[in-house]
């Protein structure tokens, strides 16, 4: 059965505004994964994986952190405020310490605080996933809501000072808690009762803004093990609706991993023709190696059709896909054809980037080391994630 270690991302938010939530989800899908997103095709990967398996995260670990969550605030009902936020890390750092298995948030930096603690990693997926209760306008409540409506006294109002939908509980009715709650050792494996209660809330789960079910429902609904990959034929024939849309995933997984290894291939070049360093050539050898592994893929992408599955594309990223099929159905390895159009798709970072042929991307360009960098590869969906919650559900049953 597959299972993945913890992760345990150094970077931290809390109490953010929509937009800056945004902008620290798509950090955290880019830092955790070991990946700098240069050129743009986290777009791609996020807007992919959000319609395939809404909710979910690079930071999951283990699917019962859904359920244990909400355990943790109901426990600390009549607490809010800063009270109720040390309340609740000093209760999550404890957890770090008793949980068992594989997956555990905390562990490595234990008895320390994690600065991504279960309470942040799994937020947005209760709210998606059904178990946290939504505003009336359809909006998630904050953490800091969830602690006044759990109040058994006083006000329930939000920050503006109006009132929280009716007095409802934030958490849907939850099972029950093991026997060792409260003291021992406690797994991260599930509970028969505990699977159902997922099952029952993942199985009609739906696309974003869209009524089809969305594909981890009809993963869900199988009760199965993970598959081996996310292109397998099991995934594949129950796909239903999604299924072209699947397959154009594959398609730009693979287009976007060459366009990976290009960026990395001329940033080498650059070092030795532009900075006359010496330098390895093991990313242009790895360029040769992964465009013989996915180019048949990526070459059959039509970007019109990846458009109409999950919105125009930033202009200069849509360039870049565009030159790099051309590049692969032309047969070239050598990757300074592209240079133009990478360069400018990176100059959104502005005196980050490393392409720019100014004193600023020189320096970045130093700071870069071959060696260290890891290989670039395909786009994964957060089918890692996706498959541990899958094997948790099925080994449950």
């Amino acid at each position: 059965m597959r299972r993945i270690s913890g992760l345990e991302p150094s970077l931290g938010w809390s109490f953010l505004s929509r937009d800056a939530l945004a902008r620290a989800k798509a950090q955290m899908d880019e830092e955790s994964t070991g990946v700098r997103d240069e050129i743009g095709f986290l777009t791609i990967h996020q807007s992919y994986a959000d319609r395939f398996f809404p909710g979910t995260s690079v930071l999951h670990t283990r699917a019962r952190y859904a359920i244990i969550v909400p355990w943790l605030f109901e426990d600390l009902a009549g607490l809010t405020g800063a009270s109720a936020t040390r309340a609740l890390r000093d209760r999550e750092c404890e957890l770090a310490g008793r949980l068992t298995g594989l997956g555990v948030i905390g562990r490595r930096v234990f008895p320390k605080p994690s600065s991504q603690p279960p309470s942040t990693v799994y937020w947005n997926a209760m709210a998606v996933w059904g178990i946290l209760r939504p505003r009336p306008n359809g909006r998630t409540i904050s953490r800091a809501q969830a602690h006044r409506l759990l109040r058994p006294i006083g006000s329930t109002t939000d920050d503006d000072g109006q009132p929280l939908f009716g007095f409802d509980p934030p958490f849907v009715a939850l099972p029950r808690r093991p026997g060792n709650w409260q003291d021992g050792d406690i797994s991260l494996d599930l509970a028969r009762d505990e699977a159902t209660f997922l099952r029952e809330r993942l199985s009609d789960l739906r696309r974003p803004s869209d009524p089809e079910l969305c594909l981890l429902a009809r993963l869900v609904r199988t009760g199965a093990e993970a598959p081996a990959d996310m292109w397998s034929p099991e995934v594949m024939d129950i796909a239903g609706p999604d299924r072209s849309a699947l397959r154009r995933a594959q398609q730009a997984a693979s287009l976007a991993g060459i366009g990976r290894a290009i960026y990395d291939a001329l940033l080498e070049s650059m070092f030795e023709r532009e900075d006359k360093r010496p330098i390895s050539t093991r990313h242009r050898d790895h360029l040769v190696d992964i465009v013989d592994q996915h180019g048949a893929i990526a070459r059959k992408l039509d970007i019109d059709a990846l458009e109409a599955d999950i919105g125009n594309l930033p202009t200069k990223l849509r360039a870049v896909l565009f030159a790099t099929k051309l590049w692969i159905e032309d047969r070239s390895l050598d990757p300074r054809a592209l240079f133009e159009p990478y360069e400018a798709a990176e100059a959104r970072k502005g005196t980050r980037a490393r392409l720019a042929r100014t004193p600023n991307g020189r320096a970045r360009r130093l700071e870069w080391s071959s060696d260290e960098h890891g290989l670039a590869t395909s786009l994964h969906y957060r089918w890692e994630q996706v498959a541990t919650l899958l094997d948790d559900l099925a080994a449950a049953l």
